[in-house]
Formats: structure tokens, C-alpha cells, sequence
């Protein structure tokens, strides 16, 4: 488990840029840890070796002494630098190569991204100190969910929403359809589809076998059931339907993965 949520930024400053055409400058390398979160539009950037593109909601990570490059045809963007706490630099697979999460909890993103544009103008301590708070509780929502300390279970404050993700939940083993949750919930199956992914960047049939392969890999790291008794612990048709599925997801067969994850 990453302990990623152990790690806290140190907010240095906030600037919030509306509606730019263009960057100021093309390029820039900052000495402190700098965080680019779109608001609305996007931007491509490269870090070194590594290229991106960040759209509304998202947020990229650029180290200190590295040199940013960055387009834009229209943006609205969050510029903050930090530091890390106590120098607790969260794990190096938590942030990618290329810096750039996305927190699935669209509706509490949105929400802390709100507040943090109306913070653009105060100037006190007490100010300061909040926007560290907002700050720092983004951070910990990502790493809360990258490091699955909710149980794999993602938390909506839509008592609906939450309802269909324990739903969701209830049906991972037994490989049910989609549509059969969204007749539990008396919605059709294109409106839970919507509903998930406004909410979470996520569609309940990715969460799903996202779940699904999570259950796979426990059971083959801790456990010595055979993968055809896995397959039927998990829905699967048989063990070929499980380790064509498996390896789609994580990339590789699964004994090649309990042989590398097995203490």
C-alpha cells in the first residue's frame, strides 16, 4: 500500500490565472515543488522526457530543477508552489514521470477548486493558512483513493451516487451486468454510465474490473488456489477468460505476477 497520505504539502504561494491565451513564458524551472491544476481549457507540456496533456480537473506535479514546457490555447489554471512537510516526499510511484493525477471524486474536486478561486485575493495569514488547507486536503483525497485506504470503495457525498458504487461493490464477485445494477437503482443503464462518470472521471464498467482485478491479485499473492478456482471466486468463465482479462489490465499473465508478488 502506498503511504502516500503520509505526505503533506507545505503551501508557498497561490495564483489563480483566468482565461489566458498563451503563457507568459513557454518554459520556466522552479526551485520549489510547483502544481498546475486546469480549471477550464487545457494545456500540452513536457518535463524532460515525458509529455502530457492536462485538461479541466486535473492537476501536474513538476519537481524542483526541472524545466517546464507548456502550451495553451485557452486556460484557466491554479499555479501553486509547495514544499513537502518535515521533507516526506510521498513515494516515487504515486506521482508518474510525466506529473500528472486526476482525483476521481469530481464533485469534491470542484467543490475545494471553488473555494480555492475565492481565496485569489486574500492577502492575510489567516487566508494564507486556509488556502494551505484546501491545498493539502486535494493532496489527501488523491492519496487516500491512489492508495485504496477507503477499501477500493470510492465516496460519493450523493447519497444516490453512493448507493450505486455499493451496488457496484456487491456485484464485483459475481460478474453481474451492468444493467442489472441499473435496474436496482430504476435507472436505465446510459444514465448510470453519465451519472458515475461525472462524478468520478470513471465508468462503473472500468471500476468494476478495476474491483475485479484488485479481488484476482489479493487471492494470488495470498492465497494458493488455482487460478480456475480464483476464476470462479470472481465471475470469470474459466481460468483463460481470467488471465486474458488480467493481463489486459496489469499487464501481465497472472502467474507471471503471484511468482513476482509472493513473499
Amino acid at each position: 500500500m502506498n503511504e502516500g497520505w503520509r505526505s503533506n504539502p507545505e503551501l508557498i504561494f497561490h495564483v489563480y490565472v483566468e482565461n489566458t491565451k498563451q503563457f507568459q513564458k513557454p518554459y520556466d524551472t522552479y526551485q520549489h515543488w510547483s502544481c498546475f491544476i486546469v480549471d477550464s481549457g487545457a494545456f500540452e507540456y513536457r518535463m524532460e522526457d515525458k509529455n502530457g496533456k492536462a485538461a479541466a480537473g486535473d492537476m501536474v506535479f513538476c519537481r524542483p530543477g526541472t524545466t517546464f514546457y507548456r502550451t495553451t490555447r485557452g486556460l484557466s489554471f491554479h499555479f501553486i508552489g509547495f514544499d513537502w512537510k518535515h521533507g516526506q516526499i510521498p513515494p516515487p510511484d504515486l506521482i508518474p514521470a510525466n506529473g500528472k493525477i486526476t482525483i476521481l471524486n469530481n464533485r469534491r474536486m470542484s467543490s475545494t477548486l471553488s473555494l480555492l478561486r475565492e481565496t485569489t485575493s486574500l492577502q492575510s495569514e489567516a487566508g494564507l493558512n486556509y488556502k494551505k488547507h484546501l491545498f493539502r486536503d486535494l493532496w489527501q483525497l488523491f492519496a487516500m483513493e491512489a492508495a485504496n485506504l477507503m477499501e477500493s470503495v470510492l465516496i460519493s457525498e450523493d447519497p444516490f451516487v453512493q448507493r450505486a458504487v455499493h451496488l457496484l461493490q456487491e456485484h464485483v464477485d459475481s460478474g453481474a451486468a451492468l444493467k442489472q445494477v441499473a435496474q436496482q437503482l430504476g435507472i436505465s443503464q446510459v444514465q448510470l454510465t453519465r451519472m458515475f462518470k461525472k462524478e468520478f472521471h470513471l465508468t462503473p464498467s472500468k471500476y468494476m474490473t478495476k474491483q475485479r482485478m484488485e479481488r484476482v491479485a489479493h487471492l494470488l499473492v495470498h492465497t494458493r488456489l488455482t487460478l480456475a478456482d480464483i476464476a470462479e471466486r470472481c465471475g470469470f468463465t474459466d481460468e483463460h477468460h481470467l488471465s486474458k482479462s488480467f493481463k489486459s489490465v496489469m499487464g501481465m499473465n497472472p502467474s507471471v505476477y503471484r511468482k513476482a508478488h509472493m513473499v
